[in-house]
């Protein structure tokens, strides 16, 4: 399965970002314990991807999204193509944690290769055993900062 075939799978999360922009926005329920593990998922995953560790870059993935992609090599290469500035960002910046009709999206602001400011739209989930992983990632202009 090549890529391109991977990228209808994602109007699922499209959806569910639609939500998050759309939708009525819930009172946050978010502990600064959780604000604070979430951030660290995403950074330590950020630290992975710039290590070329795709076993644990994928680790830091839902098993939802793990089955997706398949495997860590195909999950990587997905990230090198179509989200280079979390791949590789320029600089990262942590904006809010939202919590809207019960999802929790994590906004990052990220800096590309090229100073671009791009809006990371991380779509965290509670694990069983109360930790967080990454249930998917939107990469939008980010309308907060003009590049």
């Amino acid at each position: 399965m090549g890529l391109s075939a991977l990228k209808p799978r994602f109007s699922v999360l499209l959806v569910l970002l639609c939500l998050i922009f759309i939708g009525p926005a819930h009172a946050e329920t978010y502990t600064d314990a959780d604000r604070t593990a979430i951030r660290g998922v995403i950074q330590a995953q950020m630290e992975a991807f710039a290590r070329d560790d795709a076993p644990a870059a994928f680790g830091f993935a839902t098993t939802a999204l793990q089955t997706q992609f398949g495997s860590p090599s195909r999950f990587l290469a997905l990230v090198r193509e179509a989200y280079a500035p979390v791949y590789r960002p320029g600089s990262v910046w942590f904006g809010a944690l939202k919590s809207v009709n019960d999802v929790p999206a994590q906004m990052v602001h990220l800096t590309d290769s090229k100073g671009a400011s791009v809006l990371a739209l991380y779509v965290m989930e509670r694990q069983k055993d109360g930790s967080w992983r990454i249930a998917g990632c939107q990469l939008l202009k980010d309308p907060g900062f003009d590049s």
